[in-house]
């Protein structure tokens, strides 16, 4: 696969993965404002039936990511890996939170513990939401696309 083809895709993953835990957060977060069980319980469902979504989305961000990285010893490709392992970590415990809360929704109490459990959703997606970002700071930063520009100062030689 060409060099190019597969920085689209990790681009494109990473956006559909970023813009999907976001969206999992916001939904959830809007349905316990609302406090009422309806909308939790329909959020709850919403999210495992698009859970799929970013079961797809977040290998293709690790295998392209890999294949881009080679056996590159770049210390901003170590961060990025060193992230990813996490994120990896991470989504695995998000993915079972999501049967849990969809589960106790539905089938017990949204109770203290359905509450507690929303919680730790909240921070390991937050935590996913960030470190994705800073994963993609970091590709921007390989890329050397938006170089950091130097600020003008005095003498310099600029003009309008």
């Amino acid at each position: 696969m060409k060099r190019k083809t597969l920085i689209k895709i990790h681009i494109a993953a990473t956006l559909v993965a970023i813009l999907t835990i976001g969206s999992f957060l916001t939904a959830s977060l809007v349905a316990e404002l609302s406090g009422s069980e309806t909308v939790i319980k329909n959020i709850k469902e919403a999210i495992l039936f698009a859970l799929p979504l970013l079961l797809v989305a977040m290998p293709a961000v690790a295998l392209s990511g890999n294949k881009l990285a080679g056996k590159s010893n770049h210390p901003i490709v170590l961060a990025k890996q060193k992230r990813m392992r996490f994120i990896t970590l991470n989504g695995l415990c998000l993915i079972g939170l999501a049967f849990f809360l969809y589960y106790r929704s539905h089938y017990q109490a949204i109770d203290g513990i359905f509450f507690i459990t929303q919680i730790a959703e909240f921070g390991l997606g937050l935590t996913n939401l960030v470190l994705l970002g800073l994963n993609s700071r970091s590709g921007v930063q390989l890329s050397g696309r938006f170089k950091r520009m130097k600020p003008l100062g005095v003498g310099s030689q600029t003009s309008i």
